[in-house]
């Protein structure tokens, strides 16, 4: 096993298992020099809170999806395999949701949340999108949908969650064609839980 570069890394892991240096599900970085991932994490272990929010620059109408990871407290139990969301959100996750478009812009009066009130397009203001609505929880659901339609100059969106690529999809466009009174065929959908 001397000269056997797996047999090296098995053996420093299950050296690592015996001391307990590392908790189970923490990152474990094994040798460089070594053909296979530089990590390994536990897959198993229930998945904490995600919060996505929907984004968009208006000034050239890109659209981000901004995920936050909510650490769940010490007597909450997994659901799933979930960890259940917070149902009252701090008011700094949703500003942070905005970093990626502020970073990103000419203008930070362009970066609105993405579920946008009727009129928006004659009225493009922060304040003319609601927060709450632009985003879902991962506990509730697995995809964030984004339904808009083009103005000429900017784009009209309305968000949805759903459990699938396909209804978060479908909600979304009859959110924004009921709220919007216009047929809104630009879609979008994401992961709300990132790939492990």
């Amino acid at each position: 096993m001397r000269n056997n570069p797996i047999g090296r890394v098995v053996g420093a892991l299950l050296a690592l298992c015996v001391l307990g240096s590392p908790a189970w599900g923490a990152a474990v970085n094994s040798a460089d020099d070594v053909g296979i991932a530089s990590v390994v994490t536990d897959t198993t272990k229930p998945r904490q809170c995600v919060f996505a929010y929907a984004v968009i620059d208006t000034g050239n109408n890109d659209m981000f999806v901004s995920r936050q990871q909510v650490t769940p407290g010490p007597d909450e139990s997994a659901n799933r395999s979930r960890f259940p969301c917070p149902t009252q959100v701090p008011t700094r996750l949703a500003t942070r949701a905005l970093e990626a478009c502020l970073s990103r812009t000419a203008d930070a009066k362009l970066c609105v949340y993405g579920d946008m009130a009727r009129g928006f397009e004659s009225r493009p203001d922060i304040r003319q999108t609601a927060e709450n609505t632009s985003r879902c929880a991962s506990d509730l659901a697995n995809y964030i949908g984004i339904a808009c339609f083009d103005t000429g100059d900017r784009q009209v969106c309305n968000v949805a969650c759903g459990g699938t690529e396909q209804e978060a999809r479908d909600l979304a466009r009859g959110r924004c064609e009921v709220k919007q009174q216009k047929r809104c065929p630009i879609t979008g959908v994401a992961e709300i839980l990132p790939p492990q």
